[in-house]
């Protein structure tokens, strides 16, 4: 029986955000164990809808060992403390090194993963368990859409197979493509070649949502490429904006069978395609005033605010205050707010008790940079432990841990308060605390995207509001010290002209 090591080692890493990532972050996971080894992996993993669960899933249909490894997935967040990386790196490698001897490795990362002195965490990793497994021993790894994809983490694996979509509900479906590609490896079947090339191109993630153009398009074309004979898998990579790297922005891998210029030209023509449209990926903002108008005269709901400058899925604290400030002083009717991370309110909000009125000092706690921390006078309508299950599309049946949560009423605002940052983009985050998001006039979320694969169908209307933050959906606004030039839409006066392949030809 083949024997391959199954495991994951991912972080979205936020370099804007304030503070650093700890080991702390590392172990506390999100709902689930934070680092999971061995049979706790395999328990927890299988039958859920991630790449890992595939993985499993498919050993038991393919008659293959999964190997466990270690699991880590912690929720995206600032700049990884180096001693941290390393410290978790070395318990990952420890534990492939004895694993070995193993037929093949495959892979859960994002893609997206900063530490002090590395940046490209995954190319590290990859090219780390290459030294260990040596070349023969197929390496294939999932990404998320988000990833910044670079040379080495192409160089040092068989494979990348990306999510296609955003929000990401296909994570389990791609981990059955790799999981096929890894046994038509082993089988003889496949002899994958992969080309990379990297679009100067920053993109903003509501612009990035595979559910309509311009993503929606360009996905399309990448499957319509997939189809064709020779290509094994196509990945179209967005970026994740928000790490202040070189090889920061869009990108497309694809894997061809023994046949680089195949995949060469085919990676070109997609990325020449998504340069074509790039003035179909800029970003406009709605101003908050505008989008809660626009539900108090419609009188029609819910309509949701996108708060994605405060996204806690790409790094930001969650403890903003804008769009509360601007939903309280509009006196919105029907309305909540998911979520704000606020410990000290938490607890005060439980020592008065259910039903009792109590003032607040709501919000801002980790930084200035997102609004102010808001005096609130309101009652305290639930108390909650904060566990819920996914029951939406995406991460499906995964637990989720908010901690301690308050639903704290102010005027017409239900607002949900926790200890844990957790991204509110399934419905259970409010019908776990007794909110139906179908009677809500207003919706007040931090998610960027994700929230619309759930939330999405019973919107009346969707806004993506302009707010401060460390996520800011409009990349203009961010500080860039260490990312490569030019690159659009930073500098587009620079680079008015482009086309895949050409620095390659020249170099």
């Amino acid at each position: 029986m083949k024997r391959i090591a199954v495991g994951g080692l991912s972080h979205e890493t936020n370099t804007f955000a304030e503070g650093m990532t700890t080991f702390d972050d590392f172990a506390r996971g999100r709902g689930f164990p934070g680092l999971m080894i061995g049979d706790e992996l395999l328990q927890t993993l299988r039958g859920k809808a991630t790449s890992s669960g595939a993985f499993l899933d498919a050993a038991d249909e393919e008659g293959f060992e999964a190997v466990p490894l270690l699991w880590t997935f912690p929720q995206p967040s600032p700049m990884i403390e180096q001693a941290t990386y390393d410290r978790v790196l070395g318990m990952f490698l420890e534990e492939l090194e004895a694993a070995l001897p193993l037929d093949g490795v495959l892979l859960q990362l994002h893609g997206a993963m900063v530490a002090e002195e590395c940046e490209d965490c995954e190319g590290d990793t990859l090219a780390e368990v290459r030294r260990i497994v040596g070349p023969e021993v197929p390496v294939i790894t999932t990404l998320d859409l988000h990833a910044n994809i670079t040379p080495l983490m192409v160089e040092q694996s068989d494979a990348l197979v990306g999510y296609d979509t955003y929000p990401h509900v296909d994570s389990y479906e791609r981990g059955q493509d790799a999981a096929r590609l890894m046994i038509d490896m082993l089988e003889g079947r496949a002899r994958p070649v992969s080309a990379l090339v990297q679009v100067p191109m920053l993109i903003g993630p509501p612009r990035m949502c595979t559910l309509i153009p311009p993503m929606a398009d360009i996905i399309a074309l990448a499957h319509e490429v997939e189809a064709r004979p020779g290509i094994l898998n196509v990945t179209v990579a967005g970026g994740f904006p928000f790490a202040d790297i070189a090889h920061c922005g869009a990108s497309v891998v694809v894997t061809a069978d023994n046949d680089t210029d195949l995949a060469e030209a085919a990676a070109a023509e997609i990325a020449q395609a998504i340069w074509n449209r790039r003035e179909d990926f800029r970003l406009e903002l709605t101003p908050l005033s505008e989008a809660i108008d626009y539900a108090l005269e419609s009188g029609e709901g819910p309509v949701v605010l996108a708060d994605g400058s405060d996204n806690p899925g790409g790094g930001a604290p969650c403890d903003g205050t804008v769009m509360l400030q601007a939903m309280i002083e509009a006196d919105v009717p029907r309305s909540a707010v998911a979520i704000i991370v606020d410990p000290e309110s938490v607890e005060r909000a439980i020592e008065a008790g259910v039903g009792e009125t109590v003032t607040l000092e709501v919000g801002a706690k980790t930084d200035d940079r997102h609004g102010p921390t808001l005096t609130l006078t309101g009652y305290v309508r639930m108390i909650s432990d904060g566990r819920y299950v996914n029951r939406g599309p995406m991460y499906t049946n995964m637990e989720v841990a908010m901690g301690r949560t308050v639903v704290f009423v102010v005027g017409g605002v239900e607002i949900v308060l926790t200890e844990q940052r957790i991204q509110p983009y399934d419905c259970q985050a409010l019908r776990s605390v007794g909110i139906e998001p179908r009677d809500c006039l207003l919706i007040g979320l931090k998610s960027a995207v994700h929230f619309r694969a759930d939330y999405g169908p019973l919107a009346e209307a969707i806004f993506e509001v302009d707010t401060p933050g460390v996520h800011n959906p409009d990349v203009t606004k961010m500080q860039f010290l260490n990312l490569r030039r030019p690159i659009w839409p930073l500098d587009e006066d620079q680079l008015t002209e482009w086309t895949a392949g050409a620095e390659e030809a020249d170099a």
